[in-house]
């Protein structure tokens, strides 16, 4: 691995436990052992280290589609939110989440976050279908299970309470299988 993966691998841990908002290179650098200009020159500005974060954060999840396979639309959400929940994923989640926060006020982070974003719909859209979900509904129960996902994990954040997110997403999973009645 080489001295730049090692350092985006202790840069993404270190951004699951103190968030996205308020990085600075200073503290990463020393929470690190490195120094902000090794940061500087390894990613050449803290803006070219949150978008290979993202990078990461998207590879990550992007890696959780080879859950998906067969059974029920409720399978495609249980299996979102298991791997949701583990830790690894749960900080590129996490990044994921306040990258979103800021595209809304942010161009930069928009053009960062679509395409990746606009690639998961389509892969859980696809799933659905071949979960027996008329492709006409497909692609708004695509986006209704994964905004709520997020949003089950944002109140998990707030709250802490794991039977209730549980509960929650297992009503979510439990709707979409209707839809295909």
């Amino acid at each position: 691995m080489s001295r730049r993966e090692e350092l985006l691998s202790a840069a993404m841990r270190y951004v699951g436990e103190h968030g996205l908002a308020t990085l600075t290179l200073r503290p990463l650098a020393a929470a690190l052992g490195t120094s902000d200009r090794m940061l500087v020159y390894h990613f050449g500005s803290r803006e070219r280290l949150v978008v290979a974060l993202l990078d990461r954060a998207f590879a990550d999840l992007a890696a959780l589609r080879q859950g998906w396979q067969g059974g029920k639309p409720s399978d495609l959400v249980r299996v979102l939110w298991q791997a949701f929940t583990e830790p690894g994923v749960r900080a590129a989640h996490r990044l994921y989440l306040e990258a979103a926060s800021l595209a809304g006020t942010d161009e930069l982070w928009r053009e960062h976050l679509m395409p990746p974003t606009s690639s998961y719909l389509r892969a859980a859209e696809q799933w659905l279908v071949e979960a027996g979900m008329p492709p006409a509904v497909a692609p708004s129960a695509a986006r209704l299970a994964s905004a709520a996902l997020d949003g089950v994990l944002l109140q998990l954040g707030v709250d802490g309470d794991q039977a209730a997110a549980t509960e929650a997403v297992e009503l979510l999973a439990r709707q979409l299988d209707h839809l295909t009645d």
